[in-house]
């Protein structure tokens, strides 16, 4: 019996026309940056709010932020998600949210930290991201880290799984296979230029995604 598709969520949205491209593709979930240093930054802003109208139902909007405060009043509404970096972030103005916290894995301690994390943050978290160690960037830096670490960290927390970190239309389907997460998220790996989706690149990486779904059993 095989297991259900993986979900699929483009990360760094900033315009109408990769959203809607995204969409038709295929994806599962947008995720919009609230990190005012990434290239990716859209912040709360009347550009973002229109593409946040046009997402259809069945698609999540995330709201990607170091802090959940970042993300809360009229601008909150427009978000069923919010993906946090921060291990001890407030997550009391996101009770109504999926909770998404990423964690940047350097090596197997890694899976100590979060570990820790779950035990004393004494929130409600709706799934794991797991996302490549980085000493200057918290997302989008396009390197990989090891799967065998997701694969640990799968079999030891209760949670879905999100990969994330070098994934491209060329490793989706291996990485996929390796782990088989809850879902993948992508950002750098099909990307024209930082902000900017390759539509080619997309189309590819979401059919990727779906034939290394039709080969697990």
């Amino acid at each position: 019996m095989s297991q259900q598709n993986t979900r699929i969520k483009i990360c760094g949205i900033t315009n109408l026309e990769d959203a809607r491209a995204a969409i038709d593709y295929g994806a599962d979930a947008l995720g919009f940056i609230f990190v005012p240093e990434s290239p990716r930054f859209v912040g709360d802003s009347p550009n973002l709010r229109h593409i946040l109208e046009s997402v259809p139902p069945f698609v999540s909007r995330v709201a990607v932020c170091l802090e959940p405060s970042q993300i809360t009043g009229a601008m909150a509404d427009g978000f069923e998600a919010v993906q946090f970096y921060s291990p001890d972030g407030n997550t009391s103005g996101c009770l109504d949210k999926h909770l998404l916290q990423a964690f940047r894995i350097q090596d197997a301690s890694s899976l100590d930290e979060i570990a820790a994390t779950i035990r004393n943050g004494g929130r409600q978290l709706s799934a794991l991201l797991l996302d490549t160690y980085h000493k200057d960037k918290l997302g989008g830096s396009g390197e990989t880290f090891n799967w065998e670490i997701a694969r640990e960290a799968k079999a030891r927390f209760a949670l879905p799984l999100i990969l994330a970190g070098g994934l491209t239309p060329e490793n989706v389907a291996d990485a996929v296979a390796a782990v088989r997460p809850y879902a993948v998220d992508v950002s750098s790996g099909v990307e024209a230029e930082p902000g900017r989706k390759d539509h080619a690149k997309l189309r590819a990486f979401i059919q990727a995604v779906r034939r290394a779904d039709s080969l697990q059993t």
